[in-house]
């Protein structure tokens, strides 16, 4: 099985919050992780600060380096 290399690493530690919330809200998605509810607090932020993602096809700068910004080269 091929691994897929991480393309972007989005900051989310000023929202971890409202990510945590987020999550919540589909339950049914995440009852196999069990206990995750009853983590602490920091261990929980720790989870939610950052997102990890991988593009399949990078327009911005051909996979040669990390993303920050999902919209990163999109004209605004």
């Amino acid at each position: 099985m091929a691994r897929l290399a991480i393309t972007s690493v989005i900051d989310t530690d000023h929202v971890a919050d409202i990510v945590w919330r987020a999550v919540r809200c589909h339950a049914s998605q995440i009852a196999s992780y069990g206990h995750l509810p009853d983590l602490p607090e920091t261990e929980l932020r720790a989870l939610w600060a950052r997102q990890y993602f991988y593009r399949a096809i990078s327009t911005v700068n051909g996979g040669r380096a990390r993303e920050a910004d999902l919209f990163e080269g999109i004209p605004r």
